[in-house]
């Protein structure tokens, strides 16, 4: 039985939001589709914008999605290619709609075959034509200050040999902070409000010309509070005082000060940015740390994120009950609790759990409270790390953080005493 592109579409959407554990389960967000033009950038060099992927999920395509579009979608699934993916995958057949099939019969063969031409052309005219690069493309960035935020950096390119339909500089892997770019003129400036290690993107089209990194260096540990990732800027506590009693915390005495809405859900995301000079091919990072009871959430969740010149490592950290929401990622390689068996990641989040990551020659292993959990042998190099990041579901508190290089040196610590 044959089956539609439709219906392939759709089972490939499904896949992903199984994969990716869209809305911890539910339905999908933004953040979700944000996330998967992150992966999909990453894994294949291709750029789906929001809008794009948001037409896929909402089945708003007038035609076809093109096939770099779909190629693209197969990849982050783990196939070669669209066809790949349709060769080893079967929709489930659904109901014909014979009234639907015994109206294309009485048509025309003339008006249908007209029909089908005028589609065509008008596809043909409006698909974007292929990017054309005859020379070097230049792209480079400049801080305005040495650190902390807000900070402006000044982009320099050179876009007078590339031929393409549309320039874009996005100052990060979120696709919300893509703007367009004037390919006859040479400077752009940006505003960044959160420090961490940025890769700023060159788009021509939907590809990446050059990407370039901007490093945002904080002055010590910088909070930010967010009710939602589309919020281009989020609630700061620059000069507030967020350590007492030898922890890291935002006290909610703090969080009243800064009027902040204790019925709406929120995340906090405190960030150490600066130059650790150790490589995450060798490192120990140790840290305790929990969850404040703030907000409400049916599934809290708590991460520690690793930075690096490429990508993130990351321990997800869940209640117990919601362990498919659990995930890691080591490298390259994700583990998602909808597609392993990650219940040793589900805790008690509001009292102390001690996690451990320790990677030597890119061997990786997870340790929670003094258990060896997992391990993963990863390949691709990941650079230095760059910065230690904590994402709390409301907001958290952190004991302390330990750094170890390649020879067991501490290269960061940290008691908030």
């Amino acid at each position: 039985m044959s089956f539609s592109e439709q219906q392939y579409i759709a089972l490939c959407r499904k896949q992903i939001e199984e994969k990716f554990i869209f809305g911890n389960g539910s339905r999908y967000t933004q953040r979700d589709l944000e996330l998967l033009s992150q992966n999909i950038e990453e894994k294949t060099g291709v750029v789906l914008s929001l809008s794009t992927l948001k037409r896929l999920w909402k089945d708003d395509f007038k035609q076809s999605p093109q096939l770099a579009t779909l190629n693209a979608l197969a990849a982050v699934l783990d196939y070669r290619d669209w066809q790949d993916f349709k060769l080893h995958n079967h929709p489930k057949a659904g109901n014909i709609n014979s009234k639907k099939n015994a109206l294309f019969a009485v048509i025309p063969a003339l008006i249908l075959a007209a029909a089908l031409a005028i589609a065509l052309i008008i596809k043909l005219e409006n698909r974007p034509h292929k990017v054309q690069v005859d020379g070097s493309v230049h792209f480079s960035a400049q801080k305005t200050v040495l650190s902390g935020t807000p900070t402006t950096v000044i982009f320099n390119y050179d876009l007078s040999q590339v031929a393409a339909d549309s320039f874009f500089i996005q100052q990060s892997w979120n696709p919300l902070h893509r703007v367009p770019l004037d390919p006859e003129g040479n400077t752009y400036s940006a505003i960044y409000y959160e420090a961490g290690y940025h890769r700023a993107r060159l788009i021509a089209n939907d590809s990446v010309l050059a990407m370039q990194p901007v490093h945002i260096l904080s002055n010590g540990w910088e909070p930010h509070l967010y009710y939602n990732y589309r919020d281009r800027q989020s609630i700061t506590f620059k000069n507030e005082h967020i350590t007492s009693n030898g922890y890291l915390h935002i006290s909610e005495e703090l969080l009243r000060k800064k009027n902040i809405d204790f019925s709406r859900q929120f995340e906090t995301r405190t960030i150490n940015s600066r130059i650790f000079h150790t490589s995450s091919d060798h490192f120990n990072l140790t840290s305790r740390i929990k969850l404040d009871h703030i907000t409400s959430d049916a599934c809290p969740f708590m991460q520690i994120m690793v930075v690096t010149e490429k990508h993130i490592f990351w321990v997800n950290l869940q209640n117990k009950g919601c362990e498919r929401n659990a995930s890691y990622k080591m490298g390259e390689i994700i583990r998602s609790g909808n597609e392993n068996n990650l219940s040793s990641l589900g805790v008690d989040v509001y009292n102390w759990q001690e996690i451990n990551i320790k990677v030597e020659n890119k061997h990786a292993e997870i340790i929670l409270n003094g258990e060896h959990l997992f391990q993963e042998i990863f390949q691709e190099d990941f650079g230095d790390i760059m910065a230690l990041t904590y994402i709390f579901n409301g907001t958290g508190s952190v004991d302390y953080v330990r750094l170890e290089g390649a020879k067991g040196e501490t290269v960061f610590q940290d008691d908030f005493d």
